[in-house]
């Protein structure tokens, strides 16, 4: 039994890694500005998930990011307009990384 209760304790700690590792993408767009995306559904029924673009400065504009038929990572950005970026540009990173950084 006890053995049992170790088994199943790995087993939950190794889904829960997998569900919260790669919870965010980024892309460096230059050395002071990033694209976050995140696979958090966007507010008030907007279509896609969260993205923001953020700089060094603390500024940010919130987004929502799609991927369109070819594989692209299409952001509407709050204000107005949108920008188009290769899927293989972004890279999976974890929580802790992209609330390190631009603090």
């Amino acid at each position: 039994m006890q053995h049992l209760k170790k088994i199943t304790l790995v087993a939950l700690l190794f889904i829960s890694t997998i569900v919260f590792a790669g919870q965010y993408q980024v892309y460096y767009l230059n050395p002071n500005t990033r694209i976050v995306l995140a696979k958090t559904p966007c507010d008030n029924n907007e279509r896609g998930f969260r993205a923001a673009a953020q700089n060094t400065n603390h500024s940010f504009v919130k987004g929502c990011w799609t991927v369109t038929p070819d594989n692209m990572i299409n952001i509407k950005w709050k204000d107005g307009d949108f920008s188009v970026f290769g899927s293989d540009m972004f890279r999976e990173v974890v929580e802790t990384e992209v609330l390190r950084q631009y603090k």
